[in-house]
């Protein structure tokens, strides 16, 4: 049973370091914006895209003999830029030209840029679609540790997304913590007008913090499109799954979402293995699992609305 569980927990682990990024990416920008992002994983989704014709249309066909981790890491990049990007087109171009910009003005924006690449994406890739593999797997081995009479099942490529995804996420939070760009976010995030009074530049601040978001919620498509085929809605349910770990966490703080992001895919886990064994009327209830993980993050909220890392904001009258 010990083995089957962590046969299991691994997947969930990977999975919960691109949900990780995802998260992180939602928060940043609510921390600086004052908004929700309903557009993160359009964005992301967008790059994923950029990434897989980049390797299979382009480097592939160019560069045949070249080596494949090469090509894989510029791809890699190519779509890390262009959610860079796109992050900031949506701050700069969009949010500051609006004419009234507020909280929901912005949620409005960001559900049009949805809408927007929701349509654009199958449209402008329809032939790439067609017969395209998904991003390559990188390190797609499997290694199998034998313990007593059973196997301990491990891919590398769960291995290295949970690399990649711990790397990226512990350089934000040194930048957070120890730059002006860090320094700048966490002023804006406690009093954006006190911010500026001061002399941070919070329109600058903004627009970095969304092209990191956009770059990071596209290293979290890239490395969820590993396991699967890339599509317009590849990322529909981490982005709802992004949300909940962020209330889930506490949206007052930069860590808890994080610790959200990983609580919610290993909850998935174990329910899932917990109601495969449990049945009612002879019907099993493994098709019931994420209804229960769902069920628990509510009683969770309820006992704490603030999240289970949020802080109580005590405002002076």
């Amino acid at each position: 049973m010990f083995i089957d569980i962590i046969n299991r927990l691994i997947p969930a682990l990977a999975d919960a370091a691109a949900l990780s990024l995802v998260t992180l990416a939602i928060v940043l920008i609510f921390r600086t914006s004052f908004t929700t992002n309903f557009a993160q994983g359009m964005i992301a989704t967008a790059a994923a895209y950029i990434t897989t014709v980049f390797y299979n249309r382009f480097l592939f066909i160019r560069f045949p003999e070249s080596n494949v981790i090469i090509l894989m890491i510029i791809s890699f990049l190519s779509g890390i830029i262009v959610g860079f990007l796109i992050g900031v087109f949506i701050d700069v171009i969009l949010i500051r030209k609006s004419k009234f910009s507020n909280a929901l003005t912005k949620q409005m924006i960001t559900m049009g840029a949805v809408l927007f690449l929701l349509g654009l994406l199958p449209t402008l890739f329809y032939k790439a679609d067609l017969n395209m593999p998904s991003i390559p797997r990188f390190f797609n081995e499997t290694m199998m540790i034998p313990i007593g009479d059973r196997f301990m099942v491990i891919q590398q490529n769960h291995l290295y997304s949970i690399a990649v995804a711990t790397l990226c996420i512990s350089a934000v939070f040194i930048a957070l913590k120890y730059t002006k760009w860090g320094l700048g976010v966490r002023s804006t995030a406690s009093n954006e007008r006190v911010a500026g009074m001061m002399g941070v530049n919070t329109k600058l601040i903004t627009a970095l913090s969304w092209g990191i978001a956009g770059a990071l919620g596209s290293i979290g498509a890239m490395l969820h499109a590993t396991s699967q085929t890339v599509s317009a809605g590849m990322m529909v349910e981490m982005q709802v799954n992004g949300f909940l770990a962020s209330i889930l966490g506490g949206f007052s703080t930069f860590i808890g979402p994080v610790v959200g992001a990983i609580i919610i895919p290993v909850l998935n886990t174990f329910t899932s293995f917990l109601s495969q064994r449990i049945t009612v009327g002879g019907t099993s209830l493994s098709v019931y699992y994420k209804v229960f993980v769902y069920i628990i993050i509510l009683i969770i909220i309820l006992i704490k609305p603030i999240g289970l890392f949020g802080k109580k904001i005590a405002k002076k009258v």
